[in-house]
């Protein structure tokens, strides 16, 4: 069991070690990656073809068209789209199908059949959830670049451009993933459609985008009632800012009890994890008669104390 636990080590501490060197690969390679963009766009006359993902079901034509035919097809494209990832209808399909199998083929394995309509749904959904966090994550990271771009708007329209051609100075300049959706809307607006409805379709794009909805129901305040432009857009990256301000203060002043949330949630399970690493018919006696329902009634008791944990450090704003 000693050479169990040292195997374990010494994978953690690969792992570890590899995590630490892509990240610092990460850091190092990304501004050149980011120039590379700048320049790629700033000789092109196109806006948006480069860093604008292509919409598909699936890489086979045949694929594709049946795909087509499903309402759901389109709904998770639709996801895919809104989180910018490169993965198509067809491929998160076949990844979901694949751990759903998986699931199957562990409960079989365990001889567990009715563990199967457990594993099988719940691994099958990773995928999807993952896809669901990386949405929340853009939205997120749109959300916090989009003051900066307003400012290079307003000094724009300030400078005697038209708003439309602001948005195509923030595809230019501006970081990836807001100058990929400024972009979009940019390119849309040149093939006809009008900027109110671009704008709409960025807030359908990111729809956890608050921020995005502001700045849509501005732009369509100021093209109908008129105003002055470069104030409205300077007010609102002022008001963008100082909540995010008011967001990190308030952060910082619940973070002690998000930590201890995390610590109380996760020791249990750490501490089963050690028990059944070093003494593992300690744990033995909780799989029949008694132990069994304990095990349950344990799982439920931490399961409501996690959610209960979480409420109390959730602060409505």
């Amino acid at each position: 069991m000693t050479g169990l636990l040292w195997v374990v080590l010494l994978l953690a501490a690969f792992a570890g070690a590899e995590a630490v060197y892509y990240f610092v690969r990460y850091v190092d390679e990304r501004p050149a990656e980011e120039l590379r963009r700048r320049l790629q766009m700033v000789g092109s006359e196109a806006v948006g073809p480069r860093i604008l993902r292509q919409r598909r079901l699936a890489s086979s034509r045949w694929l594709n068209e049946l795909l087509s035919n499903f309402d759901f097809a389109e709904r998770l494209e639709a996801l895919l789209d809104q989180s910018d990832s490169e993965t198509s209808v067809a491929g998160m399909l076949l990844r979901m199908g694949v751990l759903a199998l998986l699931g199957v083929v562990g409960a079989a394995w365990l001889h567990r059949p009715i563990a199967a309509l457990v594993f099988a749904p719940l691994l099958g959904a990773v995928p999807l959830l993952l896809t669901l966090r990386a949405r929340a994550a853009r939205a997120r990271t749109i959300s916090e670049q989009l003051p900066d771009a307003l400012e290079m708007m307003a000094r724009a329209v300030r400078a005697g451009h038209a708003l439309p051609a602001s948005f195509k100075f923030v595809a230019q300049e501006c970081p990836l993933p807001i100058a990929a959706e400024f972009g979009k809307a940019y390119e849309q607006q040149n093939l006809g459609l009008s900027l109110e409805a671009a704008v709409h379709g960025m807030t359908s794009r990111v729809p956890g985008s608050l921020d995005l909805k502001l700045l849509a129901v501005a732009v369509r305040i100021q093209s109908e009632t008129g105003g002055n432009l470069v104030e409205m857009l300077e007010r609102i990256s002022d008001t963008i800012r100082e909540r995010f301000k008011f967001y990190s203060k308030l952060r910082a002043l619940t973070a002690e009890g998000r930590i201890s949330g995390v610590i109380l949630g996760t020791l249990p399970i750490l501490v089963a994890f050690l028990i059944a690493i070093t003494n593992p018919p300690y744990l033995a006696e909780l799989g029949h008669g008694l132990g069994r329902m304990i095990l349950v009634a344990g799982v439920m008791l931490w399961t409501i104390g996690v959610l209960w944990i979480r409420q109390l450090t959730k602060v409505v704003y």
